[in-house]
């Protein structure tokens, strides 16, 4: 056969020029086409007329800084169950102890903002709304301002960054399990090719930043509890420190605490604020938790966030919802003006006082995490906006607090190491060693949660009754970095009580 009877046919060449050219044209409409929607797309949040639905689901910036898509979340769970926290009943987000209200599409504490895909982000609601039960049988009861018990940023993020570094975390994967959901909406397949791989590289960076607390040697948060400042020296700062040659040491990366309360703000104003006492000011505070959220300064729901602001101003401190002695209180309060009073009241003569460290005796490493460089990089990332941070500054303590509704606030001390009131007001010694994190079965008794205490066994821990530990919750170890359950014992702080007047005093506690 002549060479020439096997050349294409000038068909065959134009069919095979037009599929090149299809081949490049292609991709570079679908690359525009996602540029215009990026541009042009609308770009708002979903808002709410009533405030507590504001708090609870109102951005703060969030969502459009570091947002994930809204359809992307709701299936995560249920693709990558492999990647949940140990134990978990339900593959999806209350996996990691976000409270989910009936017929909302997130939990309490994701904000949702309207793009050409709906995006999702973390909001002030997150860590500071918790949940209290009776019993196991009772319906839980959610308490708005309080600091969040069940929550678990550390599984969260870590659930986050290890589905991302799954081989099958693709489009095909997700879009199968949205299609099987009934998720999808018109063009949300073209939309997706596009956006999971940007979300994957996005999360696998963030991950490749933050490396550092997931190793395995690294005290976990828990639920409950989470590292206010030092994510910031690897993530948001991260570019501040390494012009400066500057690596944080490693004793101040283990600034673990537990979540704070955020009701009763307004005479809060000007008292030394955060747990070290390192702010004085409710609004820079406020807006520092939002950088912590995921919100980058020019992202900021400015308005959003002075709305958050007046409500929490005035909400006030939750009712205590169980039975009180009111005989018992009425001994008790003799007890806490006599002992707690100067240091715990509004206007007590030592409210919000610096305790150094030498003093107090409690755990340092949440006071070594908040250095100079950390509050001049703060300083500097902020500048030039109207609320940029002026106020921080660099303590050698922790802060004596208000106590309003310190029933609410359990485990006690700073980070969190002390499950409940009885073991606060006892000698550091006698307290438990280890102890179940994120139960919301309330112990009346002992004023906190019915969490398990536990002894160490080996390389696990046993009951008090001395049989194995086999329970599906965190377990806190005071022994780990971070988490000691040291200091603020002695008369001065009331744990030479005898076990009446700790009754007492415990049950006007309920009162506050």
């Amino acid at each position: 056969m002549a060479t020439w009877d096997r050349l294409p046919s000038p068909e065959t060449r134009l069919l095979a020029r037009r599929l090149r050219a299809w081949m490049v044209a292609v991709p570079i409409g679908l690359g525009l086409l996602a540029l215009l929607l990026d541009a042009f797309a609308p770009n708002r949040p979903v808002e709410y007329e009533d405030e507590l639905a504001h708090f609870y689901y109102g951005s703060i910036g969030s969502d459009l800084s570091a947002g994930i898509p809204v359809k992307v979340l709701r299936v995560l769970p249920e693709v990558f169950p492999e990647h949940l926290p140990a134990g978990a009943e339900r593959h999806d987000l209350t996996a990691f102890g976000f409270i989910q209200e009936p017929g909302e599409p997130l939990p309490i504490g994701f904000s949702v903002r309207r793009r050409f895909i709906d995006l999702a982000g973390m909001n002030c609601a997150a860590c500071h709304t918790g949940q209290v039960r009776g019993s196991e049988t009772r319906e839980p009861l959610i308490v708005p301002g309080m600091p969040a018990n069940t929550v678990d940023l550390h599984a969260w993020f870590g659930f986050l960054f290890d589905v991302a570094a799954d081989e099958d975390f693709t489009a095909r994967t997700l879009l199968a399990a949205m299609d099987e959901a009934g998720l999808l909406a018109p063009g949300d397949r073209l939309i997706y090719r596009f956006a999971v791989p940007q979300l994957r590289d996005a999360l696998r960076e963030r991950a490749a930043r933050n490396a550092y607390f997931f190793r395995p040697e690294y005290t976990a948060f828990g639920p409950g509890r989470v590292n206010t400042f030092d994510t910031f020296k690897t993530d948001q700062f991260r570019h501040y420190y390494a012009e400066r040659g500057i690596t944080p040491e490693a004793r101040e990366m283990y600034g673990i605490v537990d979540f704070p309360s955020v009701w009763n703000q307004t005479p809060r104003e000007g008292l030394a604020l955060h747990w070290d006492g390192n702010q004085t000011s409710v609004r820079e505070r406020n807006f520092s938790a939002a950088i912590g959220a995921g919100t980058e300064p020019q992202d900021m729901g400015v308005d959003s966030l002075l709305r958050v602001e007046a409500w929490l101003d005035a909400l006030p401190p939750p009712d205590y919802p169980f039975p009180i002695d009111a005989e018992l209180a009425r001994r008790g309060q003799g007890i806490y003006q006599a002992r707690c009073a100067a240091c715990h009241d509004f206007g007590g003569e030592r409210i919000a006082t610096v305790e150094p460290l030498e003093r107090i005796g409690t755990d340092p490493h949440r006071v070594w995490s908040y250095t100079e460089i950390l509050r001049d990089a703060q300083q500097d990332y902020t500048e030039g906006y109207f609320w940029a941070f002026r106020n921080f500054t660099v303590t050698d303590g922790y802060t004596s607090q208000p106590l309003d509704g310190i029933w609410a606030r359990a485990p006690y001390l700073h980070n969190g190491s002390v499950p409940s009131m009885w073991d606060l007001l006892t000698p550091e010694e006698e307290r438990p060693v280890a102890f179940e994190l994120g139960v919301d079965v309330y112990d009346q008794a002992r004023m906190g949660f019915q969490a398990e205490r536990l002894e160490p066994a080996g390389d696990g821990f046993m009951t008090t009754d001395g049989t194995p530990y086999d329970g599906d919750h965190f377990v806190l170890d005071t022994r780990l970095r971070g988490n000691a359950n040291s200091g603020h014992t002695g008369p001065r702080y009331g744990t030479d009580l005898d076990d009446g007047e700790r009754r007492a005093l415990i049950e006007y506690l309920k009162t506050r």
